[in-house]
Parts: structure tokens; sequence; C-alpha cells
């Protein structure tokens, strides 16, 4: 029993793919960046993906546009025609914050299409988790002909553990929800607040491997899973083996502050990166290379790198658009076994293919 782990190169921009050794996939975020721009060096995450048909879950931890680029075209949305058919990737279990459902100021079209397939299946009843339950979300539930009591086996809340009797990805694989808060999920102006965040752990023989997933989480939020585990008896889903490093490598996932030199994290962050990363650990940040004098203020910081790496003292460090180097990046793939996290070189032949149709 194996797993295999994908981080993409996409700029600043997410998309993971876990497989499991049962054939299931899970997808977590996805944002085509490519252009056909001779020069531009991200992958072309529609081709690399073509020749998955259909994933058992995907999980899209937030709305903005980093994170569901291209959406429209590549997946199949049941709640209208012209999102059927044409060679378009099915989507067995969609995974969404109650933020999504809600939000009334969507940045882009694909967003709003997965909200309206958001919307569409919790109204089935079926083919959905939603994480969160504001009280906004009661109220949208109500006006549209529902209850909380309707919808209650399809709403996760922090703090709940997804194990084989709460999926159907099979027993190598627990989820631990970690957020979004109800109270952050709430204000949907903040789309980085109700971001999903999880633990994800891998089961082979007696070895127990755990992923990290972020999105573009701040570290005001980080705080609070951190308080909250340890209150309540959780600690062990702090545990990480891989860290999805939050927001594109920015220091707001570990402070208010960027830092002179190097981003001063929270107590509370600092304990996650030294105390609850294991041995031979990996920290893996989704964005553009890290240059020592950015023109402006957007991410990657080379503050918060620097913090990453002092903090966890030491650990392992990638970013996605400089592996293996800035010049030719590559996806980062690893395989996970019983023996740990091993880099898998050989590039997975079934996701390398000539690209299917695809609409758009």
């Amino acid at each position: 029993m194996s797993q295999k782990i994908t981080f993409y190169p996409l700029g600043n921009a997410e998309s993971i793919l876990l497989e499991l050794s049962n054939t299931k996939k899970i997808l977590f975020d996805f944002a085509d960046t490519h252009t056909d721009d001779f020069s531009d060096k991200r992958i072309d995450l529609m081709k690399e993906l073509s020749a998955i048909s259909s994933f058992d879950v995907v999980v899209f931890s937030h709305a903005h546009d980093d994170h569901v680029k291209g959406s429209k075209d590549f997946f199949e949305f049941n709640h209208a025609r012209k999102y059927r058919g044409n060679g378009r990737a099915k989507i067995k279990e969609l995974w969404v914050s109650s933020a999504f459902i809600l939000d009334t100021d969507i940045d882009s079209e694909d967003a709003r299409v997965i909200r309206q397939e958001a919307r569409y299946r919790l109204k089935e009843g079926c083919g959905i988790k939603v994480f969160a339950a504001p009280d906004e979300l009661n109220t949208w539930l109500e006006n549209n002909g529902l209850s909380v009591d309707d919808c209650s086996h399809l709403i996760i809340h922090a703090g709940t553990l997804l194990d084989s009797s709460e999926h159907s990805l099979g027993d190598e694989v627990q989820f631990f929800v970690h957020a979004p808060f109800s109270e952050d999920a709430e204000d949907v102006t903040d789309k980085n607040e109700p971001s999903i965040v999880m633990q994800v752990r891998l089961f082979n023989l007696n070895r127990e491997t755990n992923i990290l997933i972020t999105g573009d989480t701040p570290y005001s939020v980080l705080n609070k899973i951190i308080v909250r585990s340890e209150d309540n008896g959780n600690k062990e889903y702090l545990f990480w083996d891989i860290y999805d490093i939050p927001h594109h490598c920015s220091y707001t996932g570990l402070s208010d502050e960027k830092g002179d030199y190097r981003t001063i994290p929270t107590a509370e962050v600092k304990k996650l990166l030294s105390e609850y990363s294991q041995d031979n650990s990996i920290m893996i940040a989704s964005c553009k290379p890290i240059e020592d004098h950015a023109e402006d203020n957007q991410p990657p910081h080379i503050e918060a790198k620097r913090a990453y790496d002092f903090f966890s003292d030491g650990k392992k460090f990638l970013s996605t658009m400089e592996h293996p180097s800035k010049v030719n990046p590559k996806p980062i793939c690893y395989k996970i076994d019983y023996l740990g996290i091993q880099e898998d070189r050989a590039r997975n032949s079934n996701i390398t293919t000539s690209p299917a149709p695809r609409a758009g």
C-alpha cells in the first residue's frame, strides 16, 4: 500500500493531487494559471490532469481565483447543461466552506460556477460536504425550503474527524477538520479566513503520515486552531510530515508584521513549526520564485521563508516554482508508504498523457 501526493508549479496559486493505493483521487484546489506565452514556466494544469476522468473528492479551500481558476472549463457541473459533457472531469463529492455557499460578492466566474454547483448539491442533499455552520447558513437553508436537520449529514464542523465511516475513500486515509470555524465563515468579505484547514492522515502498515493542508488561512486562524486543538485533547491532529505553507509563503501565515529580516511568528505558530513537525518533515510553498527584493508587497516574502527555515529547526523547504530549478520547474511528487516519504522522480504516467478534449 502506498499513496502519491503532487504539488503543481502554478505561480502564486495552488493545486494538490493526492492519489490513494485504491485508485481514489482527492484534489485540493484547482488553479490553471498557465498561458500560451513561451516564457511562462507555470504548468498547464488542464493538460496535466486531463487523463483523470473523475475525482472522488475535490476540495475548494476558498473562493479566490488563485484556488479556482479554470474550474468552469475543466470540471463537470450538474446544475447547468452547458457545464456537462465534452470530456469534463466529474466530481463525485465536492467539499467547500459554508462561506462559498453564502458569498454574494464572488470575485470570478469560476468561483461563481462552483458556488452554484455547491448550492445545487446542497439542495439535492448529496455529493457535497459543507464545512462550518454559521447562522447565515441556517437562514440560507430556510430561505431555500431546507432545514439544518435536513442537511445535518452534509455539514461538517471544526473539530470533526472524518474516517472511513464518514467518507467513501477507504480506510487508508482520514481527515481531521481544523477550520473553518463558524465565526470565521460568518463574514465572507475576507475569503482567506474561512479557508478549509485539515490534517490528512495516511496509513501504511504501522506508519502514519500526516499532511497539513492550509489554503490561504492567516496566522490568527492558525492561532485558534492550535489553542483549541490543545485545549480539546486533539494535539495529535496538529502533527505534520508535510506542511502545505499557507498563502503562498506570505508573512500573514505567521504574524501581522513582516519583520525587517525575518518574520517572527506568533507563539502558537512557532509551536506548530517546531514542536509539531516530525522527523524528516517537509514544508512546501505553492508560490512564485522567492526573491530577496520583491517589487511589491505581494507574496512570497523572503522574510517568511527565513522564518520557516529558522523556526522549523531547518526542516526541508521547497517552493513549487523553484523545484527542481527556477528555469525549469516541475511538479513536486512524493510517494508515501511504510518507509515514509520519498521523492517520486518518475512522473505518474496516468496524468501526463495527451489531453482529452475540454470545453472552453
